[in-house]
């Protein structure tokens, strides 16, 4: 990934924070700052909004999964590489964009849940991928919420 969006994301999670600040609910301030950013961001911010409906929608079977989280990162990796998504070693990095859309679907998926925080938190611990910056993300923004 390029220091650009890099920046780009880093400039989102400000924006959220900010607009939260501001009374924002996470949601508005998530798509208001994916909006205001634009380009990349906004079209992750989009597939991870597309994602988290459709794990929580009664009649998609993707909310009929048991381990529907994996599974769902699982299928945003192969929308996002056009590829099957394999759990990354240590060394291996999938590019910060899916990172994001991953932890924004945490977010969504959990963050009105009462201790949202730390469901969304454990949900991640509980998948593949670099749970360790997702954890960050969640926590910028549900530790506000």
């Amino acid at each position: 990934m390029n220091r650009s969006n890099e920046d780009k994301i880093e400039q989102f999670y400000k924006l959220v924070e900010e607009n939260m600040d501001n009374g924002m609910v996470y949601r508005d301030a998530i798509e208001l700052a994916a909006v205001t950013v634009g380009g990349l961001i906004t079209a992750k911010v989009s597939q991870a909004m597309a994602k988290y409906q459709e794990a929580i929608h009664p009649q998609s079977h993707l909310s009929q999964e048991e381990d529907k989280d994996t599974l769902a990162l699982l299928s945003m990796g192969v929308l996002w590489d056009n590829k099957y998504f394999n759990p990354i070693e240590p060394d291996v990095s999938i590019p910060l964009e899916n990172t994001l859309a991953e932890s924004i679907y945490f977010i969504m998926k959990y963050g009105r849940e009462e201790d949202g925080l730390n469901k969304a938190l454990e949900a991640n611990a509980n998948t593949i991928g670099d749970v360790a910056l997702r954890a960050e993300a969640i926590q910028r923004v549900l530790g506000k919420a």
